[in-house]
């Protein structure tokens, strides 16, 4: 027959928790302060979006905080 069969399953593609970064990309703690040396970029990084996730938008996020996260962490050396 004209027909073929794939498996399919499902899984998570983003999560709306995550790490607190300020704006040059550096992890926050949990007592506000920014965590020394430690970044984050991409998917892990929460509060980006609230409601909704617009598809592909987080290799956007990957690559605009990425390259944040990069500057400042050459900067900071």
């Amino acid at each position: 027959p004209p027909f073929e069969a794939y498996a399919v399953t499902c899984g998570i593609t983003f999560s709306f928790g995550g790490l607190k970064i300020n704006s040059d990309a550096q992890v926050i703690s949990s007592d506000g302060e920014p965590i020394r040396g430690l970044y984050a970029a991409g998917e892990l990084v929460g509060g980006i979006f609230w409601f909704n996730y617009p598809g592909g938008s987080g290799l956007t996020n990957g690559a605009v905080f990425g390259r944040i996260a990069g500057m400042s962490a050459a900067k900071a050396r």
